[in-house]
């Protein structure tokens, strides 16, 4: 009984956390899922505009790389994809989500926290982004995306619904494709801490 409720109080504390997150984000955040807010934070586009990622690219990148963008990108993409490839990824396709299977409320703490560290690893990986001319353009636009997407698919899969994580799984293959073919190839560190 006292394990069932150390695993049950952080999973309370992790869905408080996402659902809060997502109905109180700030108009400048990229995790509030909304399109307007994605497009308004870049100030690159209207805010009418259909862009359901809110792809919008920065209205400027930089002509030279500075402060190992490339490696401080590829590092923080690593550990995002990493886990969410191991905590929402894996266990979804092994059907861990489903109501009464082994070790679902263990699933489902670990995919809370894991949407709050990709969340971050990604914020991270478009912040070095920016700082690259080559993965500017091409990249923050996908990042955006599994940025906005993992916590939509969190909270989908608290519902029963497993169709965020396949939207998850395109951006993060869109990312890995763009990056490698602007040189810089994503290996996921699959034993990302998720603290």
């Amino acid at each position: 009984m006292k394990r069932l409720l150390a695993l049950l109080m952080p999973l309370t504390l992790v869905m408080l956390l996402v659902a809060g997150c997502s109905k109180s984000s700030p108009a400048g955040s990229a995790g509030s899922g909304s399109a307007s807010s994605g497009a308004a934070s870049s100030g690159a586009a209207p805010s009418g505009s259909s862009a359901a990622s809110g792809s919008a690219v920065p209205t400027s990148c930089p002509t030279e790389a500075t402060g190992f963008a490339k490696t401080k990108f590829v590092t923080h993409a690593a550990l995002g994809f990493g886990a969410f490839h191991r905590y929402i990824y894996k266990p979804f396709r092994a059907g861990t989500f489903r109501s009464g299977a082994h070790g679902r409320i263990t699933a489902f703490i670990k995919a809370g926290l894991a949407a709050l560290f990709i969340k971050r690893e990604v914020r991270l990986a478009g912040d070095a982004a920016q700082n690259s001319p080559a993965l500017c353009k091409a990249i923050l636009s996908p990042l955006r995306t599994v940025s906005e997407t993992v916590q939509d698919a969190v909270s989908k899969l608290r519902q029963g619904d497993a169709s965020g994580v396949g939207a998850i799984q395109s951006a993060v293959s869109q990312v890995e494709s763009q990056a490698s073919s602007h040189g810089s190839k994503i290996t996921e560190n699959s034993n990302a801490p998720l603290s």
